[in-house]
């Protein structure tokens, strides 16, 4: 029952509802944003927020049975700070989430300044501690610890999410064409638990529970953690370039681990070693963004047949067999260059739908299907729409 009540205690921090509150707006957005470009929404759902919900709590749950295995603990002004930094990044930056970058920071804050902030106020009184450092509280590793868990939950879900809800948003021209990219803005928050030094809780909340460690008292305490990505993809296919991201993320993750191991013979490398990190992260980005620059295709509009964006889900075009990036060269045996010439097509045959079919490798294909009678529109593919005037 303690540990139930503790949990909750995760549902009362500012930060959780701030980062609901920032993931409904950029949901909505998202979905007023489809609808503006392209009739109706790729994905009607606020699948931000089914995925915070979902996949947070479950990669919340294991992780924090690992930090209960190993015994992993932070000090509460590194908590503190975490949060504070957190909050007003969601608040200020809505749409640039830095996750690795706010570990990073609160822990150097906390590393350097700990000594200096730490008895201001002081919590002797209390029982509680800022548990900045030293044996007999926390190990300044365990933030190298938290960065390398933080890369293999990223890679994680990358991997099995990254590319899978590909929702297209319109951008700058190129060549008098108009261009698609395919941003990824999600994040999560996982409930972290974590044991704090000190007895506050525990001798002012006689239910709450409390372990002890080599004779010191730890108090359980679940920590919103902030996990996410930001990155857009302008020329090649999403899932893949998320994949190898991935990988990417796993082995930093490696090295994480790497760098924790050293950091318990060389202490004082942990600053340095904090930040190759967080430049190893920014170069990895870096370099995929650049590699994205160089390809040669593009999301463009063409002048024979119509680009596929996407294809929203539950609609007669999953059984198509087409991607995002596809060409559609005829419909129905009609010729097509335009949203409107593709929908007076379907409309030769009301009930079912052959597409002649050109991929991102230039092999052509022929598919159909059925499609709703009568309701031509509702095929689910996603084009260009046709510009006014």
């Amino acid at each position: 029952m303690r540990i139930f009540l503790a949990c909750g205690s995760y549902l009362l921090q500012l930060m959780v509802w701030v980062a609901v509150l920032r993931l409904w707006v950029t949901s909505r957005s998202r979905i007023k944003h489809e609808r503006r470009n392209f009739g109706s929404a790729v994905f009607s759902d606020h699948y931000e927020l089914r995925h915070f919900l979902t996949q947070g709590i479950v990669l919340g749950l294991g992780l924090s049975v690992v930090n209960v295995l190993v015994g992993f603990s932070l000090p509460l002004l590194w908590i503190v700070v975490y949060e504070i930094l957190a909050v007003i990044t969601l608040i200020i930056l809505p749409t640039t989430v830095l996750p690795l970058t706010l570990i990073v920071v609160s822990s150097l804050v906390v590393y350097f300044g700990g000594p200096y902030i730490k008895d201001l106020p002081s919590l002797a009184p209390t029982g509680l501690s800022w548990g900045n450092g030293g044996l007999d509280q926390v190990l300044p590793q365990n933030y190298l610890w938290l960065a390398a868990v933080f890369f293999l939950i990223l890679g994680h879900w990358v991997s099995h999410y990254g590319g899978r809800f590909t929702a297209p948003r319109i951008y700058a021209k190129q060549r008098g064409k108009r261009i698609a990219g395919y941003p990824w803005r999600e994040f999560l928050v996982l409930p972290m638990v974590t044991l704090v030094p000190g007895d506050w809780f525990a001798s002012h909340w006689a239910f709450w529970p409390l372990l002890t460690i080599h004779g010191h008292s730890f108090a359980i305490l679940v920590v919103p953690l902030l996990v996410g990505l930001r990155f857009t993809v302008f020329r090649q296919v999403p899932q893949a370039v998320y994949q190898t991201l991935a990988k990417k993320m796993v082995w930093l993750a490696v090295v994480g681990m790497a760098f924790f191991g050293w950091s318990i013979y060389r202490g004082q490398d942990l600053p340095i070693l904090l930040v190759l990190l967080l430049v190893g992260y920014a170069i990895i980005l870096w370099r995929a963004k650049r590699y994205d620059e160089h390809q040669q295709f593009w999301y463009s509009q063409v002048d024979d047949g119509v680009r596929v964006l996407a294809i929203r889900p539950r609609t007669p075009a999953v059984k198509l067999d087409l991607a995002a990036g596809d060409i559609i060269l005829e419909c129905n045996h009609r010729p097509v260059d335009s949203e409107t010439s593709f929908y007076e097509a379907l409309l030769i045959n009301p009930t079912y739908c052959h597409l002649k079919v050109r991929n991102m490798a230039g092999q052509l294909k022929v598919t159909e299907t059925a499609i709703y009678s009568g309701a031509p529109h509702e095929i689910g593919i996603v084009l260009f729409r046709d510009q006014e005037g």
